[in-house]
């Protein structure tokens, strides 16, 4: 079962998500509802832990076996729902992987095997990324120690 429910009005997500580098360029996938770019993940699991559900969420997502690298950073983000519009407390925890098979790196893009429109991954110029929503993630992107970030954008 992911770790999402409804309570009180709010929704509450456990969200992880994956740091893959590919020389200057990061994996990512594009939200066109939204204008976003995302870092390719999903929810953790109850009983599951961040690094097995990221590991788990890109095997899905790509069909490739991934190795756990390190944990980058914990973003405690509240937000209004473009979709429901309603309030979303959500706990991502970012993780860096690197795939085991080194050919997938020379993609230009990886086919989303759980998006039924045509949905792939990206590989983006990090300084690129830095110009792109949501930029308080992309810009924490080279920090060499595990950051912790909230993010409340419902006061704004």
């Amino acid at each position: 079962m992911d770790i999402n429910f409804k309570e009180e009005g709010y929704t509450f997500n456990f969200r992880v998500a994956a740091l893959i580098r590919n020389e200057n360029k990061i994996l990512v996938e594009q939200n066109k509802q939204v204008d976003y770019y995302g870092l390719p993940g999903g929810r953790c699991k109850l009983g599951e832990d961040s690094i097995s559900a990221i590991i788990r969420e890109m095997l899905e997502e790509t069909g490739e076996e991934m190795e756990y690298v390190r944990s980058v950073g914990i973003l405690e983000n509240f937000f209004i729902s473009r979709y429901t519009h309603s309030p979303y407390h959500e706990i991502l925890m970012i993780h860096e992987l690197k795939f085991k098979n080194k050919d997938t790196y020379k993609k230009d893009n990886i086919i989303n095997l759980e998006e039924k429109k045509d949905g792939k991954f990206y590989w983006k110029e990090i300084d690129e990324l830095n110009k792109c929503k949501p930029e308080i993630v992309f810009k924490r992107l080279n920090d060499t120690e595990f950051f912790h970030m909230i993010n409340n954008d419902m006061k704004k």
